[in-house]
């Protein structure tokens, strides 16, 4: 084969190709940094892609040359091109995959090519070509190659048009693609990567000799430069934040820009009026809910120096910040930072990887850490800081656990020796415990505000016949729908497929179709019933869904003007209003009973956020828990906020099973539209894996393969789901395994198979 020399760049574009692509360098575009964007020809289209590195030999045939240079500055720079290298090898994906995930939106689409007619006469152009020809004059310089295959979809375009371009009638340009978008602003007016040398002042606030202590270690790492792991153990309401924003300061003074990564979107608003009084005009944005305009705007003020600090969410974690001397990850436990699909990463780990590539430290912060973390500040691969009181020796919050099983019997025991007379309540004994609705009606006489958590949106959980049983279920998926009241329709909450509720049953055609179970829906049409003139709210994805509404909710909330919230695992992260007083929570087995190892792990921390909104202004909290398993260490242990007594009881068990932190875990799901094919496709996967896991013995050694199995969902969005479970202590066999169950696997549109590194939903 023969071999080229010269200069070669291999160019990644967006899209899930094994390897990067082969283009030559012209030599008037000068010298091209890796990290730069380009646009690059790929068959009939131009694509935006990044130059990774450089050859002087190929044996490609064929070889096309680069057509423009985006930017003269790198858009990536070569530690988060070393990042994006690190997560493609480790969540085996293409690069490409990755860089899916890191550009934002106008670096991933095809370059639009722009049609130009040129003067002169052209006589011998006629048909197809003539009609191009004419089409292209009339619009002058204003049409693309898209436009005209839409308006000429039946001939073959392309042949003509290459035609006209080599009789001179046309030719084909790229469009002049600016570099920032129109609204971007560069603070100031000072010099893009200027980073002011006044400094604000800090916050007026005292801080605790424990804030103290955590602050001056950061400090000090910060100073002294070089990658350190800190794990930020605080109670709720220890303050944490304070303590990120005086670590921000001292980077600052260092001439040295942090990040902040949260779980949700929901906890933006208020983070950032924080981070605004203290770093005013410098402060930047990266999140999945503005717009794309909006996400390139920040992209570009980021890249250029105009913020010292970026706060986002998961994706953020690829955030092109210049300087970058510090990383904070709030609420590090939460599952929120784990993306399902595509490039499926932690944004946790990733930070961590982040910060070490880079030599800085990274700072995780939680009231209640992930086992994985705890472990490694336990073994020393993290440093420990410890906030144990809540600011001012506050009072953590009482929590008290309702029995539902004996509140069912005085309930019926109630109904029965009660006067025959009056009817019971429709909902409200099943909903609420006795305890919990006096104790809503006296806070809300006493004007303070509660919080009603319960973790299942909707009207009720599903729709069955009184009379034969039937089940409304998804068509796509094998789960039940979701009634939504207010709509007066079912929803799969996996899929989104809804449709009309009514009355009739589609088994037996009577009457006789009845919501049972509750959710959010139901607790906030109840709480009006017996809280008459209070002002009740819901926040879940079925009130939030509108740009916005997730603000407006809080910022009620954070004045004042909502007397109860209900909601479910959105209203438990971080949010700090001192009038909340009282928080309920409906039914704390749900998460319990969910079939994944972690199950015990998710209910402690999403209870623990959830108890900890209350209590945190003038006046002491209270937490009603109302549970079937009241008995069980996760609720025990709640009830004394002690996380490292439940962390002791939760390790063995961990350690038992040989489940993380004591393993690793990559699960391999295939799907496919046949139920059959894909059993079939995933038991002889088993078996080749187990077949090379016996020949291999001594590099396979202590690894388990689970299954192959139905994934608890076994159907979802009508694609029929299996999935094996890969099981060891080292990562680097484990991952090897992985790779090459793919190879065995060949790609396939009847059966796909998606390698999840680390999964956390296994359902």
């Amino acid at each position: 084969m023969e071999t080229k020399t010269g200069k070669f760049a291999h160019v990644v574009i967006p899209y899930p190709l094994k390897e990067p692509l082969v283009y030559s360098v012209p030599a008037h575009l000068g010298d091209i940094k890796p990290g730069t964007g380009v646009l690059v020809p790929l068959g009939r289209r131009s694509m935006s892609g990044v130059v990774v590195d450089f050859i002087s030999k190929t044996t490609v045939q064929g070889v096309k040359e680069i057509s423009a240079v985006l930017d003269p500055r790198p858009i990536l720079d070569t530690p988060l091109l070393d990042l994006g290298r690190w997560a493609a090898q480790y969540y085996l994906v293409p690069l490409g995959t990755v860089l899916s995930t890191v550009l934002p939106p106008p670096l991933k689409r095809p370059s639009p090519r722009i049609v130009l007619p040129q003067p002169g006469e052209f006589p011998e152009i006629g048909g197809l070509e003539g009609k191009i020809l004419a089409e292209v004059r009339k619009k002058k310089g204003k049409l693309t190659v898209k436009a005209l295959i839409k308006r000429f979809s039946g001939g073959n375009l392309y042949r003509a048009l290459d035609r006209l371009v080599a009789l001179g009638a046309v030719t084909i340009q790229e469009p002049k693609r600016s570099r920032r978008p129109k609204n971007f602003v560069n603070s100031h007016g000072k010099p893009p990567n200027h980073i002011p040398d006044s400094h604000p002042a800090s916050s007026q606030l005292t801080l605790t000799e424990d804030q103290e202590a955590a602050l001056h270690a950061i400090q000090k790492r910060v100073e002294k430069g070089g990658f350190e792991t800190f794990l930020l153990y605080g109670v709720t309401g220890s303050g944490k934040t304070e303590v990120y924003l005086r670590a921000i300061e001292e980077a600052r003074r260092h001439k040295k820009r942090s990040l902040i990564l949260i779980p949700e979107i929901s906890l933006t608003p208020q983070l950032l009026d924080r981070l605004n009084k203290r770093f005013p005009d410098r402060v930047g944005v990266l999140h999945s809910a503005l717009t794309p305009s909006e996400r390139w705007s920040q992209w570009w003020h980021i890249l250029e120096g105009g913020t010292d600090v970026v706060v986002g969410a998961r994706s953020a974690v690829f955030a092109p910040v210049p300087d970058l001397g510090l990383i904070i990850v709030d609420e590090e436990h939460d599952p929120s930072y784990k993306q399902e699909d595509g490039l499926r990463y932690h944004a946790r780990d990733l930070s961590v990887v982040r910060g070490k590539l880079l030599g800085c430290p990274v700072v995780l912060g939680s009231a209640t850490p992930s086992m994985e973390s705890f472990e490694n500040a336990a073994e020393g691969r993290y440093r420990l800081l410890e906030l144990p009181y809540r600011v001012e020796r506050k009072a953590m919050p009482k929590v008290e656990i309702v029995d539902l099983r004996q509140e069912a019997k005085s309930q019926r025991q109630e109904k029965e020796e009660g006067p025959k007379k009056i009817p019971p309540e429709p909902y409200a004994r099943s909903l609420f415990s006795s305890s919990l609705k006096e104790a809503l009606q006296e806070n809300h006489r006493r004007g303070k505000q509660s919080l009603i958590f319960l973790n299942r949106r909707g009207f009720a959980n599903f729709l069955q016949c009184r009379l034969c049983g039937f089940v409304l279920r998804c068509t796509n998926c094998s789960v039940t729908m979701t009634f939504h009241l207010k709509q007066k329709r079912v929803y799969c909450h996996h899929c989104g497929f809804g449709q009309p509720a009514g009355e009739i049953c589609f088994g037996c055609g009577n009457p006789t179709l009845t919501g049972i179970g509750f959710g959010t829906e139901q607790v906030e049409q109840e709480l009006h019933r017996f809280l008459p003139g209070a002002r009740i709210a819901r926040m879940d994805r079925d009130t939030t869904g509108k740009r916005g509404s997730q603000e407006r909710i809080i910022r009620l909330w954070e004045k004042g003007e909502i007397d109860a919230l209900v909601g479910t695992q959105m209203i438990t992260k971080g949010h700090d209003v001192g009038g909340v007083t009282l928080v309920g929570a409906i039914l704390a087995d749900l998460s319990l009973n969910v079939p994944d190892f972690r199950a015990a792990e998710r209910t402690f921390q999403l209870l623990c956020q959830v108890a900890g909104r209350a209590g945190r202004g003038n006046e002491p909290g209270r937490v009603i828990v109302q549970t079937y398993a009241p008995d069980h260490y996760t609720l025990q242990n709640l009830i004394t906020h002690d996380y490292k007594k439940f962390f002791a009881a939760e390790i063995e068990f961990r350690r038992a099973l040989n489940y993380p932190p004591f393993s690793r875990l990559v699960l391999l799901r295939l799907d496919g539209a046949d139920g059959k094919e894909v059993a079939s496709q995933a038991k002889i996967l088993g078996g080749e894996l187990r077949r090379r896991q016996t020949e291999q013995k001594k590099l396979l050694q202590g690894m388990e393969i689970l299954g192959p199995a139905p994934a608890p969902i076994e159907k979802l969005r009508n694609r029929y789901r299996w999935q094996l479970l890969l099981k060891g202590q080292k990562g680097k066999s484990l991952l090897e395994l992985a790779q090459a169950a793919r190879e065995m696997l060949p790609p396939s549109r009847a059966v796909r198979l998606h390698i999840d590194v680390d999964p956390y939903n296994m359902l």
